[in-house]
């Protein structure tokens, strides 16, 4: 299923370039002039307009409404399984090397991680639950603990749809459980940070310095969120927002890549 969303959610984001590349087809065929007949019969060119404007749309949103639905039915079954099985007797990833990817933001004045449910962590850090403290995450019947992907093109897909977050590489230790897309684990150590090579601003220069902007935060909260810029789109900034990668790495007390 996931892939199968993965592959559609792609599908249509070239909705835009195929609906301008046809209409500039029509165009070029004479579609849009009323004073000769075109090179196509005109139903054809008015049919495309048609199916471009209010079918394929439709398809699409029934098209996320049912991977909506099959999602929510998903993650019940799960959660009535994590119910089904004893809390005591999690299972033990003793001889398996639990190591993956995820993204994150970096946010705060002194930089620190921080994950898409917002909760914040170091470079080399045990897991908490937020809403039972007594617990040790792991929990077989909680959401507690760190999460990763086993793939490296599913962590990046994820990235694609949160834009201004970093991929990271992590290995995680402890008791852990495995699934089929990745684990959840007790601590986790963060090995790098990869950056992209271009600019989160303009899309379009060389990522070189990461600056600091003031951004609303989860929850009630406001925090600092860093993003990486070319020199040009820094050019602006205050000293005292910017680091290079390299104060970035020391920071985080990881590797910049």
């Amino acid at each position: 299923m996931r892939h199968f969303k993965q592959s559609f959610i792609k599908c249509i984001r070239l909705y835009p370039v195929l609906a301008l590349s046809l209409l500039a087809i029509i165009y070029l065929l004479g579609g849009f002039n009323t004073e000769r007949a075109p090179v196509l019969p005109r139903f054809l060119l008015t049919g495309t307009l048609y199916l471009l404007v209010g079918v394929v749309p439709v398809v699409a949103i029934a098209g996320f409404i049912t991977l909506s639905i099959t999602e929510d039915r998903s993650r019940a079954r799960g959660q009535r399984q994590l119910e089904n099985l004893p809390q005591e007797d999690p299972f033990e990833l003793a001889y398996e090397k639990m190591c993956g990817f995820k993204v994150v933001a970096i946010t705060g004045e002194s930089p620190i991680f921080t994950g898409i449910t917002g909760d914040n962590y170091s470079s080399d850090d045990s897991a908490k639950c937020q809403q039972s403290p007594d617990h040790v995450p792991p929990v077989s019947n909680c959401e507690c603990g760190f999460y990763a992907y086993k793939s490296r093109s599913d962590a990046e897909f994820e990235l694609t749809m949160h834009p201004g977050l970093f991929l990271i590489n992590v290995d995680l230790f402890g008791l852990g459980f495995a699934h089929k897309y990745g684990y959840r684990a007790e601590s986790q150590r963060v090995n790098s940070v990869t950056i992209p090579r271009r600019c989160m601003r303009c899309k379009t220069l060389p990522a070189k310095i990461f600056v600091k902007s003031y951004k609303l935060g989860y929850g009630d909260g406001t925090w600092w969120q860093w993003s990486i810029r070319c020199l040009l789109c820094s050019k602006k900034v205050k000293a005292e927002n910017t680091l290079t990668m390299s104060q970035m790495g020391q920071s985080l007390q990881v590797s910049i890549e």
